[in-house]
């Protein structure tokens, strides 16, 4: 698809140094593409045994719950253990011109409980707790990551394929329009030059 532009060698500049930049720009996110699709699968490789690991841990976490539920009514459940305190800290981590958030533990206090009002399987519970925690954050801050890894892959392929099939296209059709029209023009200007230059000579 042409332009819509004036066929002069204005025009003709600066429609090749507008191709110039597109060309440069299209290999500036290709490149980017290729990056941003290379963390992402290292990310989802990441991912995928992480995820192992926590819902091991949450099958031994609500196995254990679940002993102890049997011994306890509701209400008693939510006596047994005190409200502890749990403060998390987000640092801003940068991958490419992505703003990534990554969780850790600041302080983990639980509440105390009485040991000999109740079951085994709570210690368990709670052991488990205390080292999948640390996993569930890391694991929180890769689903981050590939979610924004994957809307930034989404519309840079959409910006490669604006360029690479449309504006490019678009501007060499049109530099090699006016080109034509130019050579045209020229070629016009010639025949007219060495017809007077005829005439000329006659006379």
């Amino acid at each position: 698809m042409k332009l819509k532009v004036n066929p002069n060698r204005m025009e003709l500049l600066r429609l090749r140094r507008r191709l110039l930049l597109a060309e440069r720009g299209h290999k500036l996110l290709k490149d980017k593409q290729e990056e941003l699709m290379r963390q992402f699968l290292e990310s989802a490789r990441k991912l995928i045994p992480l995820l192992e690991e926590v819902n091991q841990e949450f099958e031994i976490i609500t196995a254990a719950v679940a002993e102890v539920r049997l011994a306890h009514s509701v209400r008693d459940m939510t006596d047994l253990i005190p409200e502890g305190e749990l403060l998390l800290e987000v640092q801003k981590g940068r991958l490419l011109n992505l703003t990534v958030p990554e969780f850790t533990v600041k302080n983990l206090e639980l509440g105390s409980y009485n040991l000999l009002m109740t079951e085994g399987e709570l210690d368990v519970a709670v052991k488990h707790f205390q080292k999948v925690l640390p996993k569930l954050l890391e694991l929180a801050g890769l689903w981050k990551k590939l979610e924004l890894l994957s809307r930034e892959i989404e519309v840079t392929r959409r910006r490669v394929n604006a360029l690479e099939y449309i504006l490019i296209p678009s501007l060499k059709d049109t530099i090699q329009n006016i080109s034509s029209r130019l050579e045209e023009i020229e070629r016009s200007y010639q025949v007219q030059l060495m017809r007077v230059k005829e005439i000329v000579r006659h006379h």
